[in-house]
């Protein structure tokens, strides 16, 4: 769940290890493994696999992707930050079925 808010959901899973890890091992050393291990796993999975694949199937305007986030983060704090990009997608797919629709289909691909 974390992976859906940019920057701040990674920040927070490496915190949540590191503690984690710190409580687990007397060792600093392996206390920072876990944090380590999350952090390359979320690299690897999420800055180069998964918008790789994604790329295939959906191409979202970047500018629109930005301001949606903010919007609904305004709107419903952490909530809407993290169902900001799911709700664009489902506009997108919907927009994408329904021809008086196929426009803002094609305004919100990148």
């Amino acid at each position: 769940m974390l992976n859906y808010v940019p920057i701040l959901g990674p920040l927070f899973g490496t915190i949540i290890f590191l503690l984690a890890g710190m409580l687990s091992f007397d060792s600093l050393w392996w206390a920072l493994l876990p944090p380590a291990l999350y952090f390359g796993i979320h690299l690897v999975e999420g800055e180069t696999l998964t918008p790789m694949l994604l790329a295939r199937r959906f191409t979202f305007n970047p500018v629109l992707v930005i301001l949606s986030l903010v919007f609904w983060f305004w709107m419903w704090g952490v909530p809407g930050a993290i169902l900001a990009v799911p709700m664009l997608a489902v506009l997108k797919i919907v927009s994408d079925r329904l021809r008086p629709l196929k426009p803002l289909g094609h305004l919100l691909e990148g």
